[in-house]
């Protein structure tokens, strides 16, 4: 059976690297884009099952990323999580009216987010 393949589209480093390795070790297939734009990029190119998607981003905030995502034809349907360290009550409810589907603010829970991403994309 194919690995699932997760997109991580996440500036800080030191979270992306962190997010790798623990998606590693449950055996997902792992790419990580560092901007907005690369993100989108990287989406159309890897077809990734799930994308896990900061929303302050250099080149294309997190916002803006999820528009494109959300029109693309392809990717319309794949499954996003936000993992954000923005704490914007305001901000949290437009980006959940635009079709995320979970939501976690840093410092996060990985158990959680795990948890999130096996009932999104089952079977791994």
């Amino acid at each position: 059976m194919a690995r699932k393949k997760i997109l991580v589209i996440e500036d800080e480093q030191d979270v992306a690297k962190l997010l790798v390795i623990r998606l590693k070790s449950f055996n997902y297939e792992v790419a990580v884009a560092d901007s907005g734009i690369q993100g989108i990029e990287l989406a159309h190119k890897e077809k990734p099952d799930l994308i896990i998607l900061d929303l302050m981003l250099p080149a294309g905030d997190g916002l803006s990323v999820l528009d494109t995502l959300r029109l693309s034809s392809y990717l319309r349907f794949t499954p996003v999580i936000v993992l954000t360290g923005l704490q914007d009550e305001e901000y949290k409810k437009k980006v959940i009216e635009k079709g995320v589907d979970a939501y976690f603010q840093k410092p996060y829970d990985a158990e959680q987010l795990l948890s999130s991403i096996k009932s999104l994309i089952p079977d791994n």
